[in-house]
């Protein structure tokens, strides 16, 4: 069920030779003075931006942030659910073992 997306466990998705993918919820703050990823809020990854929620700003620098912080390029990273919300749904394509360890020392860190 897409409802618990606590659970940090990595997909794989194969559908038209798509590379690997992880799937986690995040939680952000918006209006944020820098733009920052790191420790968890409910179980899910905060992400602080500088955008306001305004016309989807928010939400593209969200995906901006999270590039940067995962090291893969800008278009791996989608926002599958939440684009109107503070808690939204993110999904990033890529090595699903490298991508998870990072997710891993993103939540623990402050």
């Amino acid at each position: 069920m897409l409802e618990q997306f606590n659970v940090v466990a990595p997909y794989t998705f194969r559908a038209r030779d798509s590379p690997c993918m992880i799937r986690f919820t995040v939680r952000v703050h918006t209006g944020s003075t820098a733009s920052s990823v790191g420790g968890a809020y409910d179980g899910a990854l905060q992400v602080h931006v500088q955008a306001r929620a305004i016309d989807g700003a928010a939400t593209n620098e969200v995906c901006a942030v999270l590039a940067d912080a995962f090291g893969v390029r800008p278009g791996a990273v989608k926002c599958v659910r939440g684009a109107r919300s503070r808690t939204k749904l993110i999904c990033i394509e890529g090595n699903d073992d490298v991508l998870a360890g990072q997710l891993s020392t993103l939540l623990s860190s402050t």
